[in-house]
Protein backbone atom coordinates (compact mmCIF):
# COMPACT_ATOMS: atom_id res chain seq x y z
CA UNK A 1 0.00 0.00 0.00
CA UNK A 2 2.95 2.79 1.08
CA UNK A 3 4.71 1.55 -2.34
CA UNK A 4 1.75 2.30 -4.43
CA UNK A 5 0.99 5.61 -2.64
CA UNK A 6 4.84 6.56 -3.61
CA UNK A 7 4.49 5.61 -6.65
CA UNK A 8 1.53 7.58 -7.14
CA UNK A 9 2.76 10.75 -5.65
CA UNK A 10 6.06 10.52 -7.79
CA UNK A 11 3.58 10.14 -10.57
CA UNK A 12 1.75 13.11 -9.28
CA UNK A 13 4.80 15.38 -9.99
CA UNK A 14 6.51 14.17 -12.78
CA UNK A 15 3.32 14.64 -14.50
CA UNK A 16 2.61 18.39 -13.07
CA UNK A 17 4.01 21.50 -14.04
CA UNK A 18 4.84 22.09 -10.38
CA UNK A 19 6.91 24.83 -8.93
CA UNK A 20 8.02 26.15 -6.07
CA UNK A 21 7.27 29.22 -4.48
CA UNK A 22 8.68 30.94 -0.94
CA UNK A 23 6.93 33.50 1.36
CA UNK A 24 6.25 35.61 4.70
CA UNK A 25 3.38 34.95 6.41
CA UNK A 26 1.49 37.55 9.90
CA UNK A 27 -1.78 36.99 10.87
CA UNK A 28 -3.57 37.77 13.70
CA UNK A 29 -4.71 34.29 16.47
CA UNK A 30 -7.75 34.53 18.66
CA UNK A 31 -6.79 32.10 21.05
CA UNK A 32 -8.40 29.02 23.16
CA UNK A 33 -8.56 26.34 25.41
CA UNK A 34 -10.65 23.55 25.82
CA UNK A 35 -10.11 22.08 29.33
CA UNK A 36 -12.08 19.26 31.49
CA UNK A 37 -11.69 17.66 34.70
CA UNK A 38 -12.50 13.63 33.82
CA UNK A 39 -15.75 14.12 31.39
CA UNK A 40 -16.67 17.52 33.29
CA UNK A 41 -16.08 20.40 30.44
CA UNK A 42 -15.62 24.00 32.37
CA UNK A 43 -14.22 25.70 29.80
CA UNK A 44 -17.03 28.39 30.39
CA UNK A 45 -14.57 30.06 32.42
CA UNK A 46 -12.54 30.43 29.49
CA UNK A 47 -15.01 32.46 27.54
CA UNK A 48 -12.79 35.49 25.93
CA UNK A 49 -10.29 34.54 23.24
CA UNK A 50 -6.73 36.16 23.92
CA UNK A 51 -5.39 37.96 21.10
CA UNK A 52 -2.21 37.07 19.67
CA UNK A 53 0.09 37.11 16.66
CA UNK A 54 1.56 34.97 14.29
CA UNK A 55 4.79 35.18 11.91
CA UNK A 56 6.93 33.24 10.10
CA UNK A 57 7.59 31.62 6.36
CA UNK A 58 5.99 28.86 4.21
CA UNK A 59 7.20 27.02 1.57
CA UNK A 60 4.91 25.84 -1.17
CA UNK A 61 4.99 23.21 -4.38
CA UNK A 62 2.37 23.94 -6.55
CA UNK A 63 0.65 23.45 -9.96
CA UNK A 64 1.38 26.52 -11.83
CA UNK A 65 -2.67 26.46 -12.46
CA UNK A 66 -4.98 24.54 -10.67
CA UNK A 67 -4.77 21.39 -8.79
CA UNK A 68 -3.20 19.67 -5.78
CA UNK A 69 -0.03 20.91 -3.92
CA UNK A 70 1.86 21.00 -0.33
CA UNK A 71 3.06 23.35 2.10
CA UNK A 72 5.56 23.78 4.68
CA UNK A 73 5.63 26.58 7.51
CA UNK A 74 8.06 27.52 10.21
CA UNK A 75 6.39 30.11 12.23
CA UNK A 76 6.00 31.95 15.93
CA UNK A 77 2.58 31.61 17.08
CA UNK A 78 1.13 32.64 20.46
CA UNK A 79 -1.80 30.58 21.79
CA UNK A 80 -3.71 30.96 25.42
CA UNK A 81 -7.05 31.81 27.04
CA UNK A 82 -8.21 34.77 28.62
CA UNK A 83 -9.75 33.81 32.27
CA UNK A 84 -12.86 34.72 33.83
CA UNK A 85 -13.87 32.48 36.06
CA UNK A 86 -15.12 31.94 39.80
CA UNK A 87 -14.83 27.61 38.75
CA UNK A 88 -12.36 26.50 41.93
CA UNK A 89 -10.41 24.84 39.27
CA UNK A 90 -8.78 28.07 38.21
CA UNK A 91 -5.66 29.47 40.19
CA UNK A 92 -6.41 32.44 39.17
CA UNK A 93 -10.25 34.08 38.68
CA UNK A 94 -9.56 37.05 36.02
CA UNK A 95 -6.59 37.30 34.07
CA UNK A 96 -4.74 35.85 31.25
CA UNK A 97 -2.06 33.32 30.08
CA UNK A 98 -0.34 33.73 27.23
CA UNK A 99 2.20 30.82 25.05
CA UNK A 100 4.43 31.45 22.67
CA UNK A 101 5.22 28.74 20.42
CA UNK A 102 7.66 27.65 17.70
CA UNK A 103 5.26 25.65 15.08
CA UNK A 104 5.88 23.41 11.59
CA UNK A 105 2.21 23.06 10.09
CA UNK A 106 2.45 20.66 7.25
CA UNK A 107 -0.53 21.27 5.18
CA UNK A 108 -1.75 19.45 1.54
CA UNK A 109 -3.30 22.33 -0.44
CA UNK A 110 -6.15 22.37 -3.30
CA UNK A 111 -6.23 25.55 -5.72
CA UNK A 112 -8.52 26.41 -8.52
CA UNK A 113 -7.69 29.63 -10.60
CA UNK A 114 -9.99 32.08 -11.70
CA UNK A 115 -8.15 34.28 -14.30
CA UNK A 116 -5.61 36.14 -11.72
CA UNK A 117 -7.94 35.15 -8.62
CA UNK A 118 -6.97 31.71 -7.00
CA UNK A 119 -9.54 29.77 -4.37
CA UNK A 120 -7.43 27.42 -2.26
CA UNK A 121 -8.68 24.83 0.59
CA UNK A 122 -6.13 22.97 2.68
CA UNK A 123 -6.09 20.76 5.92
CA UNK A 124 -2.66 18.92 7.47
CA UNK A 125 -1.04 18.45 10.99
CA UNK A 126 1.36 20.73 12.91
CA UNK A 127 4.41 19.91 15.76
CA UNK A 128 5.00 23.25 18.10
CA UNK A 129 7.30 23.87 21.02
CA UNK A 130 6.72 26.61 23.29
CA UNK A 131 9.49 29.08 23.88
CA UNK A 132 7.80 31.13 26.35
CA UNK A 133 4.75 31.25 28.80
CA UNK A 134 2.98 34.28 31.07
CA UNK A 135 0.43 34.34 33.41
CA UNK A 136 -1.60 37.42 34.71
CA UNK A 137 -3.41 38.20 37.63
CA UNK A 138 -5.53 41.27 36.72
CA UNK A 139 -6.88 41.20 40.13
CA UNK A 140 -3.76 40.85 42.30
CA UNK A 141 -1.86 42.44 38.97
CA UNK A 142 0.77 39.47 39.64
CA UNK A 143 3.01 38.56 36.89
CA UNK A 144 4.07 34.78 36.63
CA UNK A 145 6.28 33.36 34.17
CA UNK A 146 8.50 31.09 36.27
CA UNK A 147 5.70 28.46 38.16
CA UNK A 148 3.54 28.72 34.99
CA UNK A 149 6.21 26.59 32.87
CA UNK A 150 6.43 23.70 35.68
CA UNK A 151 3.00 22.06 34.81
CA UNK A 152 2.59 22.87 31.37
CA UNK A 153 4.01 20.28 28.35
CA UNK A 154 6.63 21.82 25.66
CA UNK A 155 5.23 19.90 23.55
CA UNK A 156 1.72 20.46 21.16
CA UNK A 157 0.60 19.06 18.41
CA UNK A 158 -2.63 18.81 15.88
CA UNK A 159 -4.60 19.41 13.28
CA UNK A 160 -5.32 22.24 11.23
CA UNK A 161 -7.70 23.39 7.64
CA UNK A 162 -8.16 26.44 6.36
CA UNK A 163 -9.66 28.36 3.24
CA UNK A 164 -8.57 31.62 1.53
CA UNK A 165 -7.70 33.65 -1.67
CA UNK A 166 -5.06 34.60 -3.69
CA UNK A 167 -4.70 37.06 -6.05
CA UNK A 168 -1.70 37.33 -9.01
CA UNK A 169 0.05 34.70 -7.27
CA UNK A 170 1.58 36.65 -5.80
CA UNK A 171 -0.72 37.54 -2.16
CA UNK A 172 -2.76 35.08 -0.15
CA UNK A 173 -5.24 36.24 2.48
CA UNK A 174 -6.59 33.16 4.51
CA UNK A 175 -8.14 31.97 7.57
CA UNK A 176 -7.28 29.03 9.70
CA UNK A 177 -8.93 26.64 12.34
CA UNK A 178 -5.93 24.59 14.53
CA UNK A 179 -7.24 22.02 17.12
CA UNK A 180 -4.73 20.27 19.49
CA UNK A 181 -4.64 16.91 20.32
CA UNK A 182 -2.17 16.78 22.93
CA UNK A 183 -2.87 17.48 26.48
CA UNK A 184 -0.54 19.94 27.19
CA UNK A 185 -0.93 19.93 31.33
CA UNK A 186 1.27 17.25 32.74
CA UNK A 187 0.50 14.74 35.40
CA UNK A 188 2.04 16.24 37.78
CA UNK A 189 0.75 19.88 37.33
CA UNK A 190 0.36 22.42 40.70
CA UNK A 191 -3.15 22.97 39.90
CA UNK A 192 -5.81 21.46 42.51
CA UNK A 193 -7.41 19.23 40.21
CA UNK A 194 -5.92 16.80 37.48
CA UNK A 195 -6.87 18.83 34.16
CA UNK A 196 -6.81 17.77 30.08
CA UNK A 197 -6.23 20.57 28.21
CA UNK A 198 -5.73 21.78 25.05
CA UNK A 199 -5.34 24.92 22.51
CA UNK A 200 -7.52 25.80 19.85
CA UNK A 201 -6.77 28.80 17.38
CA UNK A 202 -8.73 30.33 14.68
CA UNK A 203 -6.57 32.92 13.09
CA UNK A 204 -6.49 35.23 10.29
CA UNK A 205 -3.13 35.29 7.76
CA UNK A 206 -1.43 37.21 4.79
CA UNK A 207 1.22 35.36 2.52
CA UNK A 208 2.78 37.17 0.58
CA UNK A 209 4.81 35.49 -1.69
CA UNK A 210 8.57 36.65 -2.44
CA UNK A 211 9.95 34.31 -5.03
Amino acid sequence: MKKKLSIFLLTLFLTSEIYAQFGIKAGVNMANEIASVGKSNFSDGLKNSLTGFQFGVVYQLMPKKSGFGGEIEAILTQKGSSIDSTNHVYTIAQGYKEMTYFEVPLNLRYRKMIGFIGIYGFAGLYGGYELSSITVDEITNIVDNGTYTSFIDHLDYGYNVGLGIELFKKVQLGATFSQGIKNIVTSNSVLPLSISTTNRVFSVNLIYILK
